[in-house]
Parts: C-alpha cells; sequence; structure tokens
C-alpha cells in the first residue's frame, strides 16, 4: 500500500471535523467498557446515560453533556423485550413532556427477531448493518458475555470480540459503549485487573468505566482508564438506584472509605451539609479561607473542589455558617454570639 508524508498528513488531518468528548473522558467515535460484577448496576448505568443524551441533557453523574440530542441506539442480548421496556417505561414515565417526545424519536432498541448471541460470522454482519440502520450516533451493547464463542480468558477470544466491536465503531463513526461482566470482586477495588484476560481488554478499549456495588451493597463508578482523557479521579462516584430505575448521585467518595464500611449506613446530603457546619462549630473563632475550607473539607466529606465551593454558598445563605466576609467562612453561631455580646456591651 502507498504512504503519505507527513505534510500530506496534517493536511488530511486539518480538514478532518475536530472529535468533542461525549460525557466524562469518552471521546466522541471511541469505543470503550462499561465493566464490573453482576448485579451491580451496568445496565441501568448505561441506560441512564443513553437517555440522557437522546433527550439532550447537559450533564449525567455530575460530567457534562453537550445538550444536543442524538440518535441512539441500545442492543440488549442478554434480558428479555419485555424485561427490558418495562423498566425503559418506568425511566421514561419520569421524563417532562418535551423529553418524552425526544426519547421517543431518539432511543432505539433492536426487533423482537434479533440473534441472543452474536458469535458466526452472520451475527457479526447482521449487528453491523442493525447499528448502520440505525443511523445511531452512539450504541450500547448488553454484553459481550453473549459474544463469547470460546473462552474469553483466552487472548485470542477477547482480541477477536473486541477488534470486531472496535471495527464497527470505526466503520461506522459512532460512539460504542460495550457492557462486561466481572467475577465478584470480594471487597477489592475495580480495575482493569478485575476483567478475565484484562491486557487484551485495555489493549483495545479507549475507555474503561467501572461500576461496582460492594459486600454492604453501596454502589459506585468510577473512572478506571481513559486514553484520551486524564483518569486520575481522586474519588469514585457513590449512587442509589431509584424506584423509577434513575441513579442518584449521592456524592464523590475515596473508593478504599467505601470498600471498607462496616455497615449500610451512607452519608447522604443532609450529613454532609451536618458534617459542614459541625467542621466550623468545632472551632467557633476561626475564620477559614474559601481555599483552607476546601482543604480540609475535602477528606472529611470526601466530595471535590466544585461540589465543597456549592455547599459552602448554599449553606452561607441559609445562615447555617457565617460568609459575610467575602472569600471567609466561619461559625454562624460565634457570628451570633458576638453580635449578642455586642448587644448586651451596650
Amino acid at each position: 500500500m502507498k504512504t503519505i508524508n507527513f505534510s500530506q498528513a496534517r493536511e488530511m488531518y486539518r480538514v478532518m471535523p475536530p472529535k468533542q468528548m461525549l460525557w466524562s473522558g469518552v471521546k466522541e467515535k471511541s469505543f470503550g467498557l462499561v465493566f464490573g460484577p453482576s448485579k451491580s448496576g451496568k445496565t441501568i448505568f448505561s441506560e441512564n446515560l443513553a437517555i440522557s443524551i437522546a433527550i439532550g441533557r447537559k450533564d449525567y453523574l455530575g460530567y457534562s453533556l453537550d445538550g444536543i440530542p442524538k440518535k441512539i441506539l441500545f442492543i440488549g442480548l442478554e434480558e428479555s423485550f419485555e424485561n427490558r421496556i418495562d423498566r425503559n417505561i418506568l425511566q421514561f414515565e419520569s421524563l417532562n413532556e418535551e423529553e418524552q417526545l425526544l426519547m421517543d424519536e431518539n432511543y432505539e432498541v433492536q426487533e423482537l427477531d434479533f440473534p441472543k448471541f452474536v458469535v458466526t460470522n452472520q451475527n457479526w454482519d447482521n449487528l453491523h448493518q442493525t447499528v448502520k440502520d440505525s443511523g445511531a450516533e452512539v450504541v450500547f451493547i448488553d454484553s459481550i458475555t453473549r459474544m463469547n464463542h470460546g473462552k474469553l480468558e483466552d487472548g485470542k477470544t477477547a482480541e477477536e470480540i473486541m477488534s470486531r466491536l472496535r471495527n464497527i465503531s470505526q466503520e461506522l463513526n459512532v460512539t460504542l459503549f460495550a457492557i462486561h461482566h466481572t467475577p465478584k470482586l470480594h471487597g477489592n477495588p475495580i480495575t482493569m485487573d478485575s476483567i478475565k484476560g484484562s491486557a487484551v481488554f485495555a489493549q483495545e478499549s479507549d475507555f474503561a468505566i467501572g461500576i461496582n456495588r460492594t459486600d454492604k451493597k453501596h454502589r459506585y463508578m468510577k473512572n478506571v482508564f481513559f486514553r484520551y482523557a486524564s483518569d486520575d479521579d481522586e474519588f469514585v462516584k457513590e449512587f442509589v438506584i431509584k424506584s423509577d430505575t434513575w441513579l442518584d448521585l449521592t456524592g464523590e467518595v475515596d473508593e478504599d472509605e467505601i470498600l471498607q464500611r462496616t455497615d449500610r449506613r451512607r452519608a447522604g446530603v443532609e450529613d454532609k451539609r451536618e458534617l459542614v457546619c459541625n467542621f466550623f462549630d468545632s472551632t467557633p473563632n476561626v475564620s477559614y479561607s474559601y481555599k483552607d475550607a476546601v482543604y480540609l473539607l475535602k477528606p472529611k466529606i470526601g466530595l471535590q473542589d466544585r461540589r465543597i465551593k456549592d455547599y459552602l454558598s448554599d449553606l452561607s445563605k441559609e445562615n447555617k455558617i457565617d460568609g459575610s466576609k467575602k472569600g471567609y467562612y466561619s461559625s454562624a453561631k460565634y457570628q451570633i454570639a458576638k453580635e449578642e455580646e455586642g448587644g448586651n456591651n451596650e
């Protein structure tokens, strides 16, 4: 085959449309994994993300989306059609009227006669054609287990499956999320090593998002690996699954902390507000700069800087803490005591 020199390569690159980030560290037109043990919430996490993209939401689980509705194809190979659509209807009914119209238009699933396994060349051709015909920009496939024609721990089998999926992403210019199951983690952090044959999966993926449920039933999402973005988040995203099968983000916590919890209690929003107030009340005569307050609160409440800033702002407006001096925060109780003392001295 012919080659091109770097001047030609630069010119070709210059006229290519730029690829943007779709969500978190997932670049548009890339291919990767949503993985974790059984019953951790991988499918519901993926459905929520898919619907959020389809209806043009501006964020999902604290990470930005561009707010432009996109055509989605969700291929579910594991569950029955009835079970999946029953859950999707619950998710649909929680949307407003405008969002429902967008989901009706942009969220697609495979037809009833679509095969439950994708193992033969004909199956793969059918999958490729289905994705192409859908016109989808983003595709979710649940799961790689139904594409296993041999042993996934065998590198050759895993490499063939991942290469075929990557080719679909590249040839059809779609962002492709493939859901994959791992064994139980038994209290260990979720990493690429959690996947059997992890070297092949890491090599062929542009991103990998881990979903875990601990022994005490705490669920969280972790940015495990990104090829085109930073994957060094200090905290994981803890969530619960509500009755309408939408995820509710309950906080950002250290993974070791969530794994080591000895009971099923978790720190909710109200608990974190109380922790912030207690922090200032414990040193009532000290005024902290915003920078110092964030630095000291971060390990106590397990949230990132922007979330702590929101807490400080909200609690100050509610007079739960004193933020009357711009850029500084202190105990509201101390401020009240000073005002009362000043009144008594008059």
